[in-house]
């Protein structure tokens, strides 16, 4: 196996994930990170860049209040944790992890495009989901009805969000609503934790044909470590959804999304696991593959998509 990590795989000596769970539930901390340690802030597993999760833990969440919480949290964290708002925050010389906030199947206030705005602007949203475990006013979940549509408020909600800075995240979504946003859509989406439904049967993974469809589509997909969807969670797993994903989607599709923070995982526990995943990668597809599911594709995704200084308002 060839040790990446003394090639410098992942820029800046950090990787970006595009699902992490550990931040969620903020408006319940009084301090410090829930379950989750925060090892991922420093050494050689430091996270360039996460997306963090919100998403509604009982019928009375408010993603509002979520963010409320979750700007508390990242000013009482200010020295290990930035926000992330335009392309140029990727390029500075800053060694705090990046925060792009994600809505996770939010019951949102409005699907209005100045309220979308509001969200980005006001609120430090980031990227939305239609669904999480559950039928929303938008769509229906992987767990529902696959062949059902998007609702009427579902695709008002994608048209809007052609013009927001707002990305859109396709995970949990259901088969039939994941190809009706594709017709919608035409800016790059995100599935931001998932993996490959051949190879771990179950309804939160992606089929051959989503896969095939959102390479086209020139999306990005980060693979969940859940031993629900892995098995053990191992090296030997994530492999084998790897060649999966880069042999339907392209190699350019290919990401990492944890899913670290409440789930409890196997080999693939935590930040320091990922050296031994960046070495199989690299030992089996080469470094070039390794650089790109670490770092390069999320970065070039979050380069094209976010706006720039002079669009950021």
């Amino acid at each position: 196996m060839h040790a990446l990590h003394g090639h410098n795989v992942c820029p800046k000596n950090g990787f970006i994930d595009l699902h992490q769970d550990m931040l969620s539930g903020v408006e319940t901390l009084e301090g410090g990170f829930p379950v989750y340690g925060s090892s991922y802030l420093s050494g050689s597993s430091h996270a360039t860049a996460i997306w963090s999760s919100l998403y509604p833990r009982d019928s009375d969440s408010s993603l509002l209040s979520q963010l409320d919480a979750h700007d508390e949290l990242l000013g009482s964290h200010s020295s290990s944790l930035r926000l992330v708002t335009t392309a140029e925050d990727l390029d500075l010389e800053d060694q705090r992890t990046g925060i792009l906030p994600h809505s996770e199947g939010f019951h949102l206030p409005g699907i209005e495009p100045d309220t979308l705005d509001w969200l980005w602007a006001e609120r430090s949203l980031r990227s939305l989901s239609l669904t999480w475990n559950y039928e929303t006013d938008y769509g229906f979940s992987c767990y529902d009805d696959g062949a059902a549509p998007l609702k009427r408020a579902g695709r008002q909600l994608v048209r809007a969000l052609e013009d927001s800075p707002l990305l859109l995240d396709l995970a949990h979504l259901n088969d039939a609503g994941f190809h009706e946003v594709l017709g919608l859509y035409s800016p790059p989406v995100l599935v931001t934790h998932s993996f490959c439904r051949a190879i771990g049967d179950h309804p939160r993974g992606l089929t051959d044909e989503q896969l095939r469809s959102l390479g086209d589509h020139g999306g990005l997909v980060g693979l969940a470590f859940d031993p629900d969807f892995l098995g053990r969670g191992s090296v030997d797993e994530a492999l084998r959804h790897i060649d999966r994903i880069v042999s339907l989607a392209g190699e350019n599709a290919l990401s990492i999304g944890s899913d670290w923070g409440v789930t409890a995982m196997g080999e693939l526990a935590n930040p320091s696991s990922l050296v031994a995943l960046f070495d199989a990668v690299g030992a089996s597809y080469g470094q070039e593959l390794a650089e790109k599911f670490a770092f390069a594709n999320a970065y070039d995704f979050l380069r094209s998509q976010l706006p720039g200084e002079q669009h950021a308002a």
